[in-house]
């Protein structure tokens, strides 16, 4: 994780009884894992204990050395998350390192995007005076005992030209980022009016869905931007709303968990699954991913015309409502192709027009890729949007309604990004 400084001292901790179960182990421990060694040049020279391995690609247990060692670790572990105010942690990398006595590191940055993610710790267990820890090209004597947490995405190095072995524990941490009793958490990406309330209402009847009681930026207390304080709604991608929405600094997300936790509703006693929609998810969606663990998204697009139609009729109140509902509708286009494109969590890209006129099949995609929502149904009449109704694809009767002027104005954003809307599949 990138710090403000090279390195950060947390403090000192009790290494006693990890000291003496590591060196009851035998030399043939070290050598029994190599990943680190082989895949890492600049590891070669080290041995590792391995007891927890996570990358983007996989993830390793060494069980039985971490079932000896965690009740060891647990008191290191509950000082780190005291010191940064975390309550529960998630450990992606967990280790004792080995610099053989006369070796080196040299000097490298950790460049894979699941550092930028963690704090990397270091716990120096065996050590001495002569063994160097370069940070950005300042020179740090760790001692024994000590909990360090480093600036790893910066230039380091290790020199041990020592006749002693050096031995560190290492681990990757960062908070948990969890809705209280969920173990994913499902974000409808949706422009507005293109059918994520009815996405949501269906996805609310599930057994094992956790809901918030409507769209999470409009509770009350929520510790971030949203269109109603500047009166940008359904058109907030042409005021500087949108600056606001894609600014990390503009929220507090472990206030916003802590929020949405408080409100959420279970739907069963077994329920696992946080599902949230807000129009404006699709100008933060990497933040989400970022917030939020083990986060999937669900893409909803709808022909742009009936998307169009819906906002002038919702925003007749703002001059030149017609330029700035197209312009809205085309940025939200655009958005979405950009957040498919770059998505790294798993996803799903439904449009509207394949709910409405093939609901079974739609469910049973959405059943595919989440199998835990095996009881949707989008066929039964639901309270959407203020009144109850059937299921009803409700883009002819939008379409009809606009004038010859509204439909002018939309084509002419609309025709010439006539390839972006085929791509999604709506001729214009």
């Amino acid at each position: 994780m990138r710090l403000d400084k090279a390195c950060i001292r947390i403090g000192d901790v009790d290494i006693t009884e990890i000291t003496r179960h590591l060196k009851q182990l035998p030399d043939s421990a070290w050598k029994a894992n190599t990943y680190r060694q082989n895949t890492y040049a600049v590891h070669k020279q080290t041995e590792s204990l391995v007891l927890y391995f996570k990358t983007d690609e996989f993830t390793e247990t060494n069980t039985e050395l971490l079932s000896v060692m965690q009740p060891l670790l647990a008191p290191i572990f509950a000082r780190f998350a005291q010191y940064y105010g975390y309550s529960k942690l998630d450990i992606a990398k967990l280790m004792f390192a080995k610099l053989p006595a006369g070796a080196e590191i040299a000097e490298h940055s950790d460049s894979a995007p699941i550092f930028a993610r963690y704090h990397r710790v270091h716990v120096p267990i065996v050590t001495n005076d002569a063994v160097m820890f370069y940070l950005d090209q300042q020179p740090f004597h760790f001692k024994t005992g000590v909990m360090y947490d480093i600036n790893n995405l910066g230039l380091h190095r290790v020199v041990n030209p020592s006749d002693e072995d050096r031995i560190h524990l290492i681990f990757d941490a960062r908070p948990v980022k969890r809705i209280q009793n969920a173990s994913s958490h499902l974000f409808i990406l949706s422009p507005n009016n293109s059918g994520s309330s009815l996405m949501s209402a269906a996805l609310s009847d599930c057994q094992n869905a956790i809901t918030l009681p409507g769209e999470g930026h409009y509770i009350a207390g929520f510790a971030g931007p949203n269109p109603n304080r500047d009166n940008s709604h359904f058109v907030w991608s042409q005021f500087n709303t949108l600056n606001k929405l894609q600014c990390s600094k503009a929220y507090d997300w472990p206030a916003i968990r802590n929020l949405w936790s408080g409100v959420a509703t279970p739907q069963s006693g077994t329920a696992s699954i946080f599902v949230e929609k807000s129009p404006c998810n699709i100008a933060r969606m990497a933040m989400l991913a970022e917030e939020f663990d083990d986060a999937k998204f669900l893409f909803l697009i709808r022909n742009p015309y009936a998307m169009f139609e819906s906002v002038v009729r919702a925003r007749r109140d703002l001059p030149e409502v017609e330029s700035l509902a197209a312009q809205h509708v085309l940025w939200c286009f655009r958005q979405q192709e950009a957040n498919l494109q770059q998505c790294q969590s798993p996803h799903l890209l439904i449009r509207y027009e394949d709910v409405c006129d093939s609901p079974e099949a739609t469910a049973q995609t959405i059943r595919k890729f989440i199998p835990a929502f095996e009881d949707i149904d989008f066929i039964p009449p639901r309270w959407v949007k203020g009144q109850k109704s059937a299921l009803e694809n409700r883009n002819a009767t939008q379409i009809a309604r606009l004038t010859d002027n509204e439909r002018a104005v939309a084509e002419a954003f609309f025709q010439p990004n006539a390839e972006l809307f085929a791509r999604f599949g709506y001729p214009v």
